[in-house]
């Protein structure tokens, strides 16, 4: 009786030891399972908001860029306009004074001939 009973006992104690043990490896198991889910949740979302971020940058640079092309088209057309512009007043200075020269010379002549 006494080494049934203690065999009894013995193989109780190495089935908690093995139950103890398996219980600990399999919350391990799920702790480990969890927080890999979690780093991956984690790494995912981080790649996620960087693309949104890359995203917002390349559209900030493309925003820069046409911006920088329409000021430079505007101070084109402005150049263009002013250099038109005195163009024209330089034509109309030499036509008027081209007209008061020629308007003196037969003035003059007129006189002349009188």
């Amino acid at each position: 009786t006494t080494s049934a009973s203690n065999s009894a006992a013995t193989t109780s104690a190495a089935l908690r030891s093995t139950t103890t043990s398996a219980l600990y490896s399999a919350t391990t198991t799920t702790a480990l399972n969890s927080a890999t889910t979690s780093a991956s949740n984690s790494a995912a979302t981080t790649s996620a908001a960087l693309r949104s971020t890359t995203s917002a940058l390349d559209s900030t640079t493309t925003t820069t860029a046409l911006n920088s092309a329409t000021t430079s088209a505007n101070a084109a057309t402005t150049t263009s306009a002013l250099n038109a512009a005195t163009t024209t007043n330089a034509l109309n200075s030499a036509t008027t004074s081209a007209l008061n020269a020629a308007t003196t010379s037969t003035a003059a002549a007129a006189a002349r001939s009188t």
